[in-house]
C-alpha cells in the first residue's frame, strides 16, 4: 500500500515539473524582446550591386529607421539620413510601399544636367 502511495506522489510530481516547465516556456517566449538588427550602417553602396533591400519604420524594440541593403550575397545596413538612404526612403514612399514596384527605386537614374561638355 505504501508502495503505490509513493508511485503515485512521484507520478504527480513528474507530472507538476513537466506541466511547469511547458507554461514556463511559454511566458518567456513571449516576454523576449527584440533589437534593432542594424548595429553596423554604411554611408552608400555601389547602387549597380544591390539587388534587394527592406526598410523598417520605427518600432517599440527599435527606436530609428532601419534601411538594410541586399547585395550580392551578404546584407549590408544603410545608414538613413544619408544621401543614398534618403533617395531609396523617398522612392519607397513614392510607389507607397508597394513591394512588386521597389525594383523602380533601385534602377539607376541619370541625373539632369549632369553631361559633361564635350570637348572639341
Amino acid at each position: 500500500m505504501a508502495f503505490r502511495t509513493l508511485q503515485a506522489s512521484v507520478c504527480l510530481l513528474l507530472i507538476s515539473i513537466c506541466f511547469h516547465f511547458i507554461t514556463d516556456n511559454r511566458a518567456a517566449a513571449s516576454s523576449i524582446r527584440e533589437k534593432c538588427e542594424c548595429v553596423k550602417e554604411n554611408e552608400s553602396v555601389q547602387w549597380r550591386k544591390i539587388t534587394d533591400y527592406t526598410i523598417t519604420d520605427k518600432n517599440p524594440f527599435c527606436n530609428k529607421v532601419q534601411i538594410i541593403v541586399h547585395l550580392q550575397g551578404k546584407q549590408v545596413c544603410l545608414k538613413p539620413d544619408s544621401n543614398q538612404g534618403r533617395k531609396l526612403q523617398r522612392c519607397w514612399r513614392k510607389i507607397k510601399f508597394n513591394e512588386q514596384k521597389k525594383k523602380v527605386c533601385l534602377k539607376l537614374q541619370k541625373k539632369k544636367g549632369s553631361k559633361k561638355p564635350k570637348r572639341h
